[in-house]
């Protein structure tokens, strides 16, 4: 048995209309099923919930870890989070699309101003996304199923107080 650390987020409504989040870490092991997982988290809500007067109104359970195998050591020279590219998927059973946004598109994912969708690793990416794995099949934030990719766009998405933040100044 491994362990994994991670950790929950119960998020607690005042009577006020004040939203806090109460972070609970964990070690957990990673033999055991989701739905156990989720059970024991269950139970420590219940018991949050038995103890404090606040409405919890969203328990979140996230699993830390690095990135597996060989992924960058250091963002590319030319990486900015605020130039994405947006690659929108139809659903099942909705007539709406639904966008997944990657901040710092790859430059040499770009010919000619739009995302290269015959690169052969955008069109992995799109495999992935849209076909069921063994554990996990990746869905919209309304639950449906991603059929395939309608359409992709270079976007700009603000990030303001990170960028106010940062200094330029070089050191004498």
């Amino acid at each position: 048995m491994a362990t994994v650390f991670g950790h929950a987020s119960i998020k607690l409504l005042d009577a006020l209309g004040v939203t806090v989040s109460m972070p609970v870490y964990t070690n957990i092991d990673d033999t055991k099923t989701v739905a156990a997982l989720l059970g024991e988290i269950s139970t420590l809500a219940q018991a949050v919930d038995d103890v404090s007067d606040s409405q919890i109104t969203e328990v979140v359970v996230s699993i830390v870890g690095g990135m597996p195998g060989a992924g960058k050591s250091a963002p590319v020279s030319t990486a900015e989070n605020e130039r994405t590219g947006l690659l929108n998927f139809s659903q099942t059973a909705s007539p709406y699309k639904w966008g997944l946004d990657i901040p710092a598109i790859a430059e040499s994912k770009i010919v000619g101003g739009k995302i290269d969708l015959s690169d052969t690793e955008i069109q992995n990416l799109i495999t992935i996304l849209t076909t069921a794995g063994t554990v996990i099949r990746y869905v919209s934030t309304a639950i449906r199923n991603l059929v395939a990719l309608i359409d992709a766009l270079l976007t700009f998405r603000k990030h303001r107080k990170a960028e106010s933040r940062r200094s330029f100044e070089v050191a004498p």
